[in-house]
């Protein structure tokens, strides 16, 4: 599978935020019931969407011992790693992988407050240290 491919779109990413939160194993019923009600998706969609994550290495899943129809998910990776994985690929897709330029799109028409332009100025800071 191509790399963009094994990222979660963006209705699996919502599967996988309730996982993130929730910060142990579901069942798809569970996740089902977490998902916001604006989601509108249904029993057989988020098992669809727990497959395919399951096919991109995104969740694991452990049957019960009580009932082997029932499957418990959990996520693979982390939220930082998809977040990376999924921005790098916007970088690319969108910017022909200019960070910089990705970077001034998103700020130049922000108002950013005193603590993330601190924020800002610790990131800089370190990436002059790695040079």
């Amino acid at each position: 599978m191509p790399r963009e491919e094994m990222l979660p779109s963006e209705s699996e990413w919502m599967i996988m935020e309730v996982l993130w939160r929730c910060g142990h194993d579901l069942t798809s019923a569970e996740i089902t019931d977490r998902l916001p009600k604006s989601s509108k998706m249904t029993q057989r969609m988020v098992r669809v969407l727990i497959n395919r994550l399951c096919k991109k290495g995104m969740l694991t899943y452990t049957v019960d011992p009580d009932d082997s129809r029932v499957y418990h998910y959990t996520a693979a990776r982390g939220r930082e790693e998809c977040q990376r994985a999924k921005s790098s690929a916007f970088v690319e897709s969108y910017f022909e992988g200019n960070r910089l330029s990705a970077a001034f799109a998103v700020l130049d028409k922000e108002n950013l407050s005193e603590e993330q332009i601190r924020k800002l100025e610790n990131l800089i800071a370190k990436a002059k240290e790695k040079r």
